[in-house]
């Protein structure tokens, strides 16, 4: 058996920018707060969780193509990313490899398309938990192999997911959130969802249908014969919404078909200490080396 955390890099590195100061920097005065906070928060996950292996997910595209084609407002709306925070994913990815991380990205999808598929490729006796600030990354929750480490404060504390907490922090199955998700939307992502629908409303048609097709199918009768028959303001609004819901049904799952491309470092201490010593890191990496050394049973000196 083992036991493999899954990062979602891109969402951690965006929230460890925005929670340090930017006045965190390097001794050319570039900023590295979110790396700093991204090396700190790896090392202590590793510390309390201790995982037999640790991978940094990445976007490769945070907007794919695709699904804008299917719903040209997906993330439309979504600012680009602050001027200082694109140039650390490189300083990021440097530091890795000198530490011998896997690192993984799925050309041409976002990064939870890649712990999608990653995820998917999991033995009935792995244990893997996906550390992210993504609610839509729910839908991967699959007891006993999958469970999600949802960040409340960074990561020192974090609200665990499987699918007993899935049903009871939304009242629908983790097998049936991305139904859920569809019909509430979510607007930070430029997902408007049914008109009038929101979670308490979405729970309770997901609970009371078997389907969409079946929700879609009664709200086509006239008058409907299931939940909606009591929900007439609904029924408008299930039909007026019908091309969004066949749009959102492709665009909303997490793929798991995707190919993953892992790329494995080599442990390199010397360069990892030159690396440090360029970046103002020498704090991060230390925590983040001697973590995994404990983790591993080994000597925490480089």
């Amino acid at each position: 058996m083992s036991h493999r955390l899954l990062l979602d890099t891109s969402s951690l590195m965006y929230r460890a920018y925005f929670a340090l100061p930017r006045t965190i920097r390097d001794p050319d005065g570039s900023p590295v707060n979110a790396v700093h906070g991204y090396l700190d928060m790896t090392a202590r996950l590793i510390s309390s969780r201790s995982p037999d292996e640790v991978v940094h997910v990445y976007d490769h595209d945070w907007r794919p193509a695709r699904r804008v084609e299917r719903w040209p407002g997906y993330k439309a709306a979504r600012p680009p990313d602050p001027e200082g925070l694109p140039k650390q994913f490189d300083v990021l990815r440097e530091v890795l490899s000198a530490l011998g991380q896997p690192q993984a990205e799925a050309e041409g999808w976002e990064a939870d398309d890649a712990l999608g598929a990653l995820c998917s490729r999991a033995n009935a006796d792995d244990r893997i938990e996906v550390v992210t600030g993504d609610r839509d990354l729910l839908q991967l929750v699959r007891d006993p192999s999958v469970s999600v480490l949802f960040t409340v404060k960074g990561v020192s504390e974090l609200a665990v997911f499987d699918e007993r907490a899935v049903r009871a922090k939304y009242g629908v199955e983790a097998s049936r959130y991305v139904e859920f998700a569809i019909l509430r939307g979510d607007p930070s992502d430029g997902l408007p969802g049914v008109r009038g629908v929101g979670e308490k409303t979405a729970c309770a048609l997901v609970s009371a249908y078997d389907s969409l097709d079946a929700l879609l199918a009664d709200a086509r009768l006239d008058p409907p014969e299931g939940l909606l028959a009591r929900h007439p303001r609904a029924v408008g609004a299930i039909r007026e919404a019908e091309p969004y819901i066949e749009a959102m049904r492709w665009l909303v799952p997490v793929r798991s078909d995707v190919d993953v491309r892992v790329l494995r470092g080599v442990r390199d201490d010397d360069r990892l200490d030159a690396l440090a010593a360029r970046h103002g890191l020498a704090g991060p990496v230390r925590r983040l080396r001697e973590a995994l050394n404990a983790c591993a049973g080994g000597d925490a000196s480089p």
